[in-house]
């Protein structure tokens, strides 16, 4: 089963995906050998790698049963319960594998995730601390306090924070892009362009879109469009048939903006997808002068209620600074 490397929406997994929910299957225990907790754990551990996380449930529940005080039990069941979207459920076993063994780093981490996903900002700031006091040398947990850090509007601490997670894993490319996101938002557009082309380079496809961005709003609309659209045509960001690519298609005048929200609402819609597009189309206008369509746009972005997506807070920025004009 892969550990959750990232928080907040799709793109902060970076292990590839995770197991798809509706790929779950009936419990499907199988005994271990010598039925102990660790083995018990250890078959959990398989059958969820297969994605079958109902049966993975089962295989924690039988390892809690042989041994009630064995904390990674409840840490990888509280796992198994987070990617079945059982995120309550979850806290409550990361909570009692930390009872049980406080020096556990995972729990801390994994719980810190949890209270993210569910917007509970100061209890992941908590957590992803703590995990950096047992494991200094934890990247994600500095990406993803820097990531929390962003959210509540710690600008400069949540740049600290992103510094040592790419000082750490200079060739990861989240960090780089939240710290793009960030820069813009100071009006550094020099440093901003500098972390977005890090991040394209590191194989991050919605680092393209801001390098579109930042580059019309400096006036170089030509080269914007020349370079989105050498970017779209690279398989490392942009595979066949997957992925965010309708977005740059749509910048380039390729698709219209129906048809991009036609494809954000395929496959049930997700709000992170239905938001991205509205924030784009919205992007799209203001560059065109519509301010008041553009207006409209982001708030449709925010009501999708994505709140702890990137762009859902990319899009308030927008709003606010709509308002002063």
């Amino acid at each position: 089963m892969p550990r959750r490397l990232r928080l907040l929406g799709f793109f902060f997994c970076l292990a590839g995906a995770l197991p798809s929910l509706a790929q779950s299957l009936a419990p499907t225990t199988s005994t271990p050998p010598d039925s102990t907790a660790d083995s018990w754990v250890k078959a959990g551990i398989d059958i969820g790698s297969k994605g079958d996380l109902s049966g993975a449930i089962s295989d924690f529940n039988q390892a809690i049963k042989a041994d009630p005080n064995y904390a990674p039990a409840y840490q990888w069941r509280g796992h198994a319960l987070s990617l079945a979207g059982r995120l309550d459920d979850a806290i409550a076993d990361y909570t009692q594998a930390i009872k049980l063994d406080p020096k556990l780093v995972d729990p801390h981490y994994d719980r810190g995730v949890a209270h993210a996903e569910k917007s509970e900002f100061d209890l992941a700031l908590v957590d992803f601390s703590q995990t950096i006091e047992l494991d200094p040398k934890n990247t994600d947990a500095y990406y993803n306090r820097g990531h929390v850090k962003y959210f509540t509007g710690d600008l400069d601490g949540a740049i600290s924070d992103l510094n040592q997670a790419i000082t750490l894993s200079p060739n990861t490319s989240l960090p780089y892009y939240i710290r793009g996101l960030i820069r813009m938002a100071q009006n550094d557009r020099e440093g901003a362009t500098s972390d977005f082309e890090q991040s394209t380079t590191f194989g991050y496809p919605d680092a393209a879109f801001w390098l579109w961005i930042v580059q019309t709003k400096s006036g170089q609309r030509g080269a914007a469009q020349s370079e989105l659209s050498t970017n779209l045509g690279k398989e490392q960001l942009f595979k066949p048939g997957v992925g965010p690519k309708p977005i740059g298609e749509f910048l380039l005048g390729k698709i219209t903006q129906d048809q991009l929200l036609a494809q954000a609402k395929s496959g049930g819609g997700a709000p992170d997808h239905l938001c991205a597009a509205w924030f784009y189309i919205g992007i799209s206008k203001r560059f065109a002068g519509d301010n008041p369509g553009a207006l409209q746009c982001f708030q449709q972005a925010v009501a999708t209620n994505a709140k702890t997506f990137d762009l859902y807070l990319e899009a308030q920025r927008q709003i606010a600074d709509l308002s002063k004009s």
